[in-house]
């Protein structure tokens, strides 16, 4: 697995502190451990965490596909949350619905590792700059 932090990420990527777990054209899972600074004070991992996550795997899904590397921007994200996220380990996956020319559709979710148990999904459009 690869850190986030080798990612030449800026100091939020490393304040989540996620792995790319798994990538493939059009996929990735990134892998993250649940610390007390991404919980709220319920001790759930906080909502904009888990948005956060999907939004990010989202954008490398459809960013990073075929062998190239492209930058792009979130246009929307519309987000449902599930269940609490208590897990130790939570699974962020993206995967592209469509993919054009300026703009891709991904469908998100977050997992909790251990069950596969769904904490929230999301719908993401994204604009290639």
């Amino acid at each position: 697995m690869t850190s986030a932090l080798d990612l030449d990420a800026d100091n939020y990527h490393k304040f989540l502190d996620y792995k790319v777990a798994e990538a493939g054209d059009g996929f990735v899972r990134l892998e993250m451990a649940g610390f007390d600074c991404h919980r709220n004070r319920q001790d759930y991992i906080h909502g904009g965490v888990l948005m956060s996550l999907m939004d990010i795997a989202g954008i490398m899904a459809g960013s990073r596909g075929s062998g190239e590397t492209r930058k792009a921007v979130t246009v929307n994200l519309s987000c449902n949350f599930l269940s609490t996220a208590m897990g130790e380990t939570v699974h962020a996956e993206g995967r592209v619905v469509k993919k054009g020319k300026s703009m891709f559709f991904c469908d998100c979710r977050v997992v909790d590792a251990a069950t596969g148990k769904i904490y929230s999904t999301a719908q993401g459009s994204y604009k290639y700059l």
